[in-house]
């Protein structure tokens, strides 16, 4: 057996993410490595990674991939298309698994992130039919009669491929940022004096509350619960980010993200913060938008056809 990768403190990491980004790195060493055949009992491998709007949930999953060295898929509830839908614009969203899993196949594991997965909480057909899929995921079922990306019939071996596949090698983990949740936790009690507010740990019977427990039991009771960046995680962002600015912008850059660091804490910025400041960095290297006058082109960029004026003098 190949020697088992560890995890290591990258500077990507940003504090409030460094504890959680550990654990999920020995979880997913495990599920990666371990022969699952030779316990004779299924393990739970699918994982609940919650946190609000911003704090990072998707960039570790990246991280957590890119450190284990193994491919990743991130697909999106929004943008799920359920099979035998057509009218997206798009490839249904399980022969894209399918496709994945087949270029992973040679790899020593890969990881499925499901995004947004607190948007399966409608009681509409439509997600009737998509808690239906994701639930084939989560359980490790590849449904038959499938067509693969190119519209052709996928041969049983080849799912039942897949399906081992997803069974023994794929860790499959789902963000969420339950946003009403985080700030019901958040909200100060009543009273005449003023309560602390700190960051109160969701629950497993909390997300019940949001998403069927069908679906919520699907995952290991173990979640890895993420919070608001603060000062010292958006300074970190901005020192990480700056080395990959041009130096033409890499001064104010800094300068305007460290004068806003206490605002993107009070607004909960999250990872936007950084594309913000860099805009506003280059915004004003080439002056204010309101403005800004396009150079006129000069005599020598314009040609003007005389063919026509020619024509009349001749006349």
């Amino acid at each position: 057996m190949p020697e088992i990768p560890t995890p290591s403190k990258s500077s990507i990491i940003l504090p409030h993410q460094q504890a959680v980004f550990d654990r999920l790195c020995a979880i997913t060493r495990v599920c990666l490595n371990v022969s699952r055949s030779a316990i004779g009992l299924k393990l739970r491998t699918s994982f609940l990674l919650i946190g609000p709007s911003g704090c990072g949930k998707t960039f570790l999953a990246e991280a957590l991939a890119t450190e284990m060295q193994v491919p990743s898929l991130t697909i999106s509830v929004s943008d799920w298309i359920l099979l035998g839908c057509s009218n997206r614009g798009g490839a249904a969203t399980w022969p894209v698994i399918v496709d994945f899993i087949e270029r992973s196949k040679q790899e020593q594991g890969a990881i499925i992130f499901i995004d947004e997965i607190d948007k399966c909480y409608h009681n509409t057909s439509w997600n009737t039919f998509l808690r239906s899929e994701i639930f084939s995921l989560c359980d490790r079922r590849v449904q038959k009669n499938m067509n693969d990306l190119d519209g052709d019939r996928i041969p049983e071996a080849r799912i039942e491929e897949v399906r081992e596949f997803l069974e023994n090698k794929t860790m499959i983990l789902a963000g969420a940022a339950f946003q009403d949740l985080w700030e019901d936790k958040a909200r100060p009690s009543m009273g005449f004096l003023p309560s602390t507010v700190t960051n109160e740990v969701p629950e497993l019977q909390d997300l019940v509350k949001t998403l069927p427990r069908e679906l919520v039991n699907r995952f290991s009771s173990e979640m890895f619960v993420m919070f608001d960046l603060i000062a010292e995680d958006y300074r970190q962002m901005l020192e990480s980010s700056a080395g990959q600015v041009a130096e033409t912008w890499r001064k104010r850059f800094l300068e305007l993200g460290l004068s806003r660091i206490d605002q993107a804490v009070r607004h909960k910025k999250g990872a936007r913060f950084i594309e913000e400041v860099l805009f506003s960095a280059i915004v004003e290297e080439r002056g204010s938008l309101v403005n800004f006058v396009p150079k006129p082109k000069t005599s020598e960029s314009i040609q003007v056809d005389n063919s026509d004026e020619s024509e009349l003098e001749a006349l």
